[in-house]
């Protein structure tokens, strides 16, 4: 219960507003995480293809071992790559398209 003094004006807030500006935010938040994860899967793509067009290592034999060793140590470059600034620049490019859409 609130009481009413005469002159005495009360601030008036408009839930609605905030709320929505909360959503928003958020939105774009998810937003830039979504572009940043399509950067990186572009970048990992990337990596592996390049990785295909090598002749292969002659000091050590090929091993299933190996090949996880290096699709996960791939997998944690490209995560880092993407989180940097102006990498490709891809994830700007993306997010700006898509930022009217969302």
């Amino acid at each position: 219960m609130s009481i009413q003094m005469p002159g005495v004006m009360t601030p008036v807030t408009d839930t609605r507003n905030t709320t929505n500006t909360a959503e928003q935010l958020q939105r774009e938040k998810d937003l830039k995480k979504a572009c940043q994860g399509f950067e990186a899967l572009m970048l990992n793509t990337l990596m592996q293809r390049m990785r295909d067009t090598l002749p292969g290592d002659s000091l050590f034999p090929e091993s299933n071992a190996s090949d996880t060793y290096q699709t996960l140590h791939d997998q944690y470059l490209t995560e880092n790559l993407s989180q940097g600034r102006r990498v490709t620049g891809f994830k700007e490019f993306l997010y700006q398209q898509l930022q009217d859409s969302a």
